[in-house]
């Protein structure tokens, strides 16, 4: 599932692509159940048509276009979606085609185009901009809100490490309240907004904490650090447009998947995978106290 970084960078580039174009035709699938769930596309016609970007917006896992008009339109990616944007006065490089999992294309890239089967939205912009969201599995979702922030989706999640994140302090005051393990409180997403899997098992890693601890039971210095690996961990994905390639050599995160049971860190030291808050934990015994 995308996660915050992921989702910021689809943000960012929807922000550096789309702001300023109108909004010409919505085209989807009238029968389309999923996407539309929680907004019917005749409601996204009505809003989206004739509408102008004026910016984006995001918390957590959940991004936004403002318009200038409301209502608005909030998405997720749920656990496969990604975003397309056809810029028409540039050719795209194979880079930008997939720059921070946002897929570019221009119009001398037909066959980029074509490979686009799992569109369930596409907005048509003026000048020839185009966006299309992309969903292979049906997971992903939108809404329509008058009030982003009052939006239950929204007005539910808590600290944003890009945003709002707490001080030590804070942070330190949330944790003592809570009785499971720290894997299982980073996926809480009325806590950490937008950490996800992978950005729960790399900021334990960094931080040298057990999965397995309870947050409650965590030591002043251990939740400086932990507070400190949030932001940095975070920063850093999204700081390289949260292209894996480019993350940090040491990162956990290029050899954290497939339950390997040989896989080790780049300094030699044994990954193993447990089931930790419902979800595989990849974490380094000895190493994560």
């Amino acid at each position: 599932m995308p996660e915050l970084a992921e989702v910021e960078a689809v943000r960012i580039q929807l922000d550096q692509q789309m702001r300023g174009r109108k909004i010409k035709e919505v085209v989807a699938d009238q029968e389309d159940r999923y996407l539309f769930a929680f907004a019917k596309i005749k409601d996204v016609k009505k809003a989206l048509e004739g509408a102008k970007i004026t910016g984006t917006g995001r918390k957590g896992k959940y991004f936004w276009l403002k318009l200038d008009r409301k209502p608005w339109p909030i998405f997720h990616l749920g656990m496969s979606g990604n975003i397309a944007i056809l810029n028409p006065k540039k050719k795209a490089t194979l880079h930008e085609k997939i720059w921070g999992g946002v897929k570019m294309w221009s119009e001398q890239d037909q066959s980029l185009r074509e490979r686009l089967w799992f569109s369930r939205l596409l907005l048509k912009c003026d000048q020839g901009f185009e966006m299309a969201f992309l969903d292979p599995r049906r997971f992903g979702r939108m809404w329509l809100t008058d009030d982003v922030m009052k939006h239950s989706r929204i007005a539910k999640l808590g600290y944003d490490p890009l945003i709002d994140f707490p001080t030590v302090k804070t942070l330190a005051e949330r944790l003592k309240k809570r009785k499971k393990t720290i894997k299982a409180v980073l996926l809480d997403q009325s806590l950490f907004a937008g950490v996800g899997n992978w950005l729960a098992d790399e900021i334990l890693f960094q931080a040298k904490i057990s999965p397995h601890h309870l947050a409650s039971d965590l030591k002043p210095a251990q939740i400086k650090a932990l507070h400190k690996c949030v932001l940095s961990v975070t920063k850093k994905a999204v700081s390289v447009s949260a292209d894996y390639e480019r993350f940090p050599k040491s990162w956990l995160f290029h050899e954290r998947w497939g339950k390997n049971k040989n896989a080790k860190t780049s300094t030699g030291k044994k990954i193993i995978h447990e089931e930790i808050g419902g979800r595989t934990t990849a974490w380094v015994p000895g190493w994560q106290k």
